[in-house]
């Protein structure tokens, strides 16, 4: 299915043609937000044919599998890629009333479409190396974009990002290098089968590099204690930017985390890292919670919350490693409905924040005032993310951390339930404060007006998202669902990129596939 490059080529394509578009400001906005939502509809008719039937790979180079390069759409990826498309998609309809023509002169949106090119990548690739080019090309497009506009501030916290993130790619290739020395293969599907029957010294010598990749995914999530480079970056970038690095930015780093410590490192010995994870999403949950709560502008009260939900998704991953195979189905299943949720939530109340600074001329709270009164509309679509946020029923938060706690109640993971429960209160005190200073006070300055009313169209669009995925929690709970059963049980995935020969009985046969029946008939 040599179509499988399309998420690669399409904005690879476009970026070009935006560059030669340059000065052409409207012919931009327009080429940019045709071909994100282009790419998004086929996209969606992707997930639904994988659904249907079943993994689809191509390998390029002239070489076979595992030699080279693949490129495989599971159910996993094809969700990731939907939510990329659609939200890239959505913010450059919001940036259309943001990003000024100094900003497009820059090249704002083709370093979109690069970064969004880096994104889709990390999400399709079949191969650990492949991996790592996705995560600097990705890098490279959000180093321009958080350069847009080039104040002071701005260009002091990239250059941490830049040196933070050299850092992590340095390790991911001394990670990379030790895991080819010691199995002789970075493809992704015959890793899953090599590391499920490894033992002794060399078992050991995988589980070390696992937990160099740990810290690489954990530094681009930002897990404890490895959060420190997130609230300070990025408040200072533009509204329509930061809406899109901060929904989906984080999350290529979960994903990397869940792809790789469920899928590939199997082996027996590799059990420490689900208790690594489990420990470190407590602190990460707690940490973020505790820090928005000090918070006293809007940007970095939301910065801290990308961590603490980030804590909610390790604690799916490390859930996953539990011996018993329907807990680990039903934490990856919470793992992937909290990673869409965050994306369509978290940007949202970015996108909020930022009308809200329009009208208000300030993101700091004591400063904000009577934004009911003057937009009872994004009032409204504040409200709805807000709860959503914080786990309140119907919304797609609730669905998420629902399935999550009852997996982690399930395993006997009381501890960490108890973070998580702390966390969900704590993060509705935030949401409560926001409200409280921004909307419900009245007007406490006078400030004029900017127009703001264009951007409740795309904010609208991201809250009837967070609200479909509540209330349709079936086919979207049985989605993440089948994502998880292929996730935990790769034989398929072997299969497809490997060839029958490949799928050994280990493999082939894996976990047995898990009814959830007990979590959706409570969903009901």
């Amino acid at each position: 299915m040599n179509s499988l490059i399309l998420p690669l080529l399409v904005p690879f394509l476009t970026a070009l043609v935006l560059a030669l578009l340059n000065g052409r400001y409207v012919l931009e906005r327009i080429v940019a937000v045709a071909s994100s939502l282009a790419l998004t509809i086929w996209l969606v008719w992707l997930l639904l044919y994988v659904d249907t039937h079943g993994i689809q790979a191509v390998v390029i180079g002239g070489w076979m599998a595992p030699w080279g390069i693949a490129f495989v759409a599971d159910r996993l990826a094809c969700i990731m890629l939907v939510s990329s498309a659609t939200l890239g998609t959505i913010v450059q309809v919001y940036t259309c009333w943001t990003v000024t023509e100094t900003q497009q002169k820059y090249f704002f949106y083709p370093l979109m479409q690069i970064t969004l090119l880096g994104v889709n990548w990390a999400f399709i690739t079949g191969d650990l190396f492949n991996l790592f080019v996705a995560y600097e090309v990705m890098l490279l497009g959000s180093y321009g974009m958080m350069m847009v506009g080039a104040s002071r501030p701005q260009v002091r916290q990239t250059l941490k990002y830049v040196a933070i993130n050299s850092i992590g790619s340095t390790l991911f290739v001394v990670a990379c290098g030790l895991i080819y020395a010691t199995v002789g293969t970075l493809n992704m599907a015959d890793l899953a089968v090599r590391t499920a029957a490894l033992t002794g010294e060399r078992s050991g010598m995988v589980t070390a590099a696992s937990m160099l990749l740990l810290v690489v995914f954990g530094l681009k999530a930002a897990t404890f204690p490895l959060t420190y480079w997130l609230p300070d970056c990025y408040p200072v970038v533009p509204a329509g930017v930061i809406g899109y690095i901060a929904g989906l930015l984080t999350k290529v780093g979960v994903y990397s985390l869940l792809r790789t410590f469920v899928m590939l490192f199997r082996q027996d010995s590799n059990a420490f890292a689900s208790d690594a994870l489990l420990f470190l999403s407590g602190f990460t949950m707690l940490l973020g919670v505790l820090g928005a709560m000090c918070q006293w502008e809007t940007r970095r009260l939301l910065s801290w919350h990308i961590i603490s939900q980030v804590g909610y998704m390790v604690m799916g991953i490390g859930l996953a490693g539990s011996p018993d195979p329907r807990v680990a189905q039903l934490a990856v299943a919470g793992t992937i409905l909290h990673v869409v949720h965050n994306i369509i939530v978290k940007s949202c109340l970015f996108l909020v924040g930022g009308a809200g600074e329009r009208i208000t001329g300030s993101q700091k709270l004591k400063h904000m005032g009577g934004v009911l009164e003057l937009s009872p509309g994004l009032a409204g679509l504040f409200l709805v993310a807000g709860l959503s946020l914080a786990g309140m029923p119907p919304f797609s938060g609730f669905l998420s951390k629902f399935v999550l706690t009852f997996a982690a109640l399930a395993g006997g993971n009381y501890v960490v339930v108890t973070a998580a429960i702390l966390t969900g209160f704590l993060t509705l005190y935030s949401m409560t404060k926001i409200w409280l200073y921004t909307y419900w006070r009245e007007r406490c300055r006078e400030h004029p007006l900017a127009s703001f009313r264009p951007l409740l169209a795309p904010v609208a669009t991201l809250v009837v998202l967070s609200v479909l995925m509540g209330v349709c929690a079936q086919p979207v709970l049985g989605l993440a669902t089948r994502a998880a059963d292929t996730l935990t049980n790769p034989a398929e995935y072997v299969r497809v990129v490997l060839g029958p020969a490949k799928a050994t009985p280990k493999v082939a046969g894996g976990q047995p596939p898990v009814a959830v029946a007990e979590a959706r008939e409570t969903v009901r």
